[in-house]
Parts: structure tokens; sequence; C-alpha cells
């Protein structure tokens, strides 16, 4: 028990370290569309992907908004959708990058 709870915190800091490097591909939510099919989701001149859904989409526009300076989160969406919570935190992280090298 205590080697699986050592392996999931070693795994999951690992993830965290490496989602700040570039090229490293977030997972996506929902059937991934064929090959040149599916409109991506462009916001504030980041691509987030093909076929999101509308949850994702609401979290990336707040979390965008929180990285620009204007805190805005749905704490009830954030604790209960897995799509919203996924896109407030890619749209924090991707829209932060472009704030930070505009300073």
């Amino acid at each position: 028990m205590k080697k699986a709870l050592r392996t999931t915190v070693a795994v999951t800091s690992l993830a965290l370290l490496l989602s700040g490097c570039g090229g490293i591909t977030l997972p996506s939510f929902g059937s991934t569309p064929a090959a040149g099919t599916g409109e991506h989701f462009v916001y504030e001149g980041h691509d987030f992907g093909p076929s999101r859904n509308e949850e994702y989409k609401k979290g990336v526009i707040d979390g965008c908004k929180t990285a620009e300076g204007i805190y805005t989160k749905s704490h009830k969406d954030f604790q209960s959708s897995e799509h919203y919570r996924t896109g407030w935190e890619n749209g924090r992280l991707q829209c932060g990058k472009s704030a930070s090298s505009k300073s």
C-alpha cells in the first residue's frame, strides 16, 4: 500500500514538473476526431485542440481571465466538472505564458 502511494506521488510530481515544458501534450476529454476533422478551439491566440465541449471552453476562458489578473473561477464547476477544471488549468497556464512574456 505504501509503495503504491509513493509511486502515485512520484508519477504525479513528475507530471506536474513536465507540464511546464514545451512539447507536452495535455490530455483531451471526449472523443478524438479523425485527422483533419473537428474545429479547434482557439482563444486569445492559443489553440486548445479539437472537439472541446462547452464546459472545457468556459474553463479556458475563466482560466485566461485569471492569468490576466482578473480572478475568475466557478468553484462549483471546478469541483464538479473535470472538463471545466482541466480547461481552467490549461487556460491559466497557456494564457499565463503570454501574459508573462508581455512583461
